[in-house]
């Protein structure tokens, strides 16, 4: 009771600030009463977190060694720049939110149960406007479907619709019944499709990313080998069409200037030469890393890429409505850029380390494990192409899910004989057991 609760209440915190309703009766009340919650049911189940975190040592040495170069950098290259709001925003909320996926793991059917809901109030409100005004998509842009009124939450309704949409579905697949997670699959297409419709361009890559991963994950534990080798063709493939279709949106001279679906949308893109879009904002880092080798140590430092771009330091902390939130769109490209190449190194190894192992024991996990790692590699990849280190709390979240997956699956295995337990981790049981 206490873990489905816990796993309530972490979730509602982590989405409380992007959850479009929330935001219609008061985000912030929301967002602060469950994370107070939520850490009252976290310390009532210390001692069976303690134990838990005994199986992610791995995990929890390498989460320290990367905050410990992010503070670095802060304080080297950015303290006389920044605020050091923006380092203890980064330190105090990416802790919770990591410590909130962390114990959620321990009830993952109550998080889907969560997720499932926000999609069917996202699914219901889509469904009223359309019966009342029409289609969502029209004169080039989506529409406001939830009456905000504010064109600096709706600008965002593409990726926030398409997000809640594409995880719902994925969590449909862990759901108990085989029924329940054939008609998830089976949904698949129709969700894609709306994506498309809609140019929730990066929910589109990301639930590829994760239905890539059960494709791998099904082919690793027929043949390793073959499946590094689809991988590979896969990315080889995705480099090539991204190539081609790059060069020929370039001289697109017929794409409609107001069409509202994906390809359309990212072809203007391509063609505008203003500074804001996403492929302009990546070269530009890109640029800006080559021409600078001699930085790439500990970076130029945290916080001080939107300066560099002429937008003046993060301030969002101290001026939450109007604060500068401006980033490369790339979280391994932002933390190359401001941390080095040690930061970018760790945490390519920490988002990798979960999917390593879930890769390994495949067959051990059961439908909810599975949906749980998938989710997370639909927020990898989001962040890959979309998202911001500091502000990310969505992906702190569902990567502290991750590894909380990865400790329980390790405890289970160890209990059940498949693997030697660590010896710290037995100290900590005996203690547990002594105590009980």
């Amino acid at each position: 009771m206490v873990a489905a609760s816990t796993a309530i209440f972490v979730t509602v915190a982590a989405f409380a600030k992007i959850f479009v309703p929330f935001y219609l009766i008061g985000s912030t009340p929301i967002f602060v009463t469950s994370c107070f919650i939520g850490l009252l049911l976290i310390a009532l189940a210390s001692r069976n977190l303690i134990k838990q975190t005994t199986y992610a040592t791995d995990v929890l040495v390498l989460l320290i060694l990367f905050y410990s170069t992010v503070v670095a950098s802060f304080l080297i290259n950015s303290l006389h720049l920044v605020a050091i709001t923006h380092l203890l925003g980064i330190l105090i909320f990416h802790g919770v939110f990591l410590l909130f996926g962390f114990a959620a793991a321990r009830s993952l059917k109550a998080i889907f149960t969560v997720l499932l809901a926000g999609a069917a109030i996202y699914f219901l409100v889509i469904v009223q406007y359309v019966l009342r005004f029409g289609d969502l998509m029209q004169a080039g842009y989506l529409h406001d479907v939830f009456g905000v009124e504010n064109p600096v939450v709706t600008v965002t309704f593409h990726q926030n619709i398409g997000s809640v949409l594409a995880i719902a579905t994925l969590a449909a697949t862990g759901l108990g019944s085989t029924r329940g997670r054939r008609v998830a699959f089976a949904a698949l297409p129709l969700v894609f499709l709306f994506l498309f419709h809609i140019a929730a361009r990066s929910a589109i890559v990301a639930l590829a990313g994760s239905l890539l991963l059960f494709a791998g994950a099904a082919l690793w534990g027929r043949s390793r080998r073959l499946a590094v080798a689809g991988f590979a063709a896969v990315m080889l493939t995705a480099a090539v069409a991204s190539t081609v279709f790059y060069e020929r949106a370039l001289q697109d001279k017929d794409v409609d200037a107001v069409a509202p679906d994906a390809i359309s949308r990212t072809i203007r893109e391509i063609q505008d030469p203003r500074p804001l879009f996403r492929m302009q904002i990546w070269k530009r880092a890109i640029h800006r890393v080559a021409a600078e080798p001699d930085r790439l140590l500990l970076g130029h430092g945290v916080g001080i890429y939107p300066i560099d771009e002429g937008f003046g330091a993060p301030n969002w902390l101290l001026r939450p409505a109007e604060g500068n939130k401006y980033y490369p769109h790339n979280l391994h490209l932002e933390l190359l850029y401001e941390t080095g190449i040690p930061g970018f190194l760790i945490f390519t190894i920490l988002t990798l380390l979960p999917l390593f192992f879930s890769l390994k024991h495949w067959d051990w996990f059961s439908a909810p494990e599975r949906a749980a790692i998938a989710i997370y590699v639909f927020y990898l990849v989001t962040v890959e192409i979309s998202g911001s280190f500091a502000y990310s709390y969505d992906f702190q979240f569902f990567y502290g899910l991750a590894a909380g997956v990865v400790a329980l699956k390790r405890w289970e295995l160890t209990e059940t004989g498949a693997g030697p337990i660590p010896a710290k981790a037995s100290r900590v049981l005996e203690i547990g057991e002594a105590a009980t």
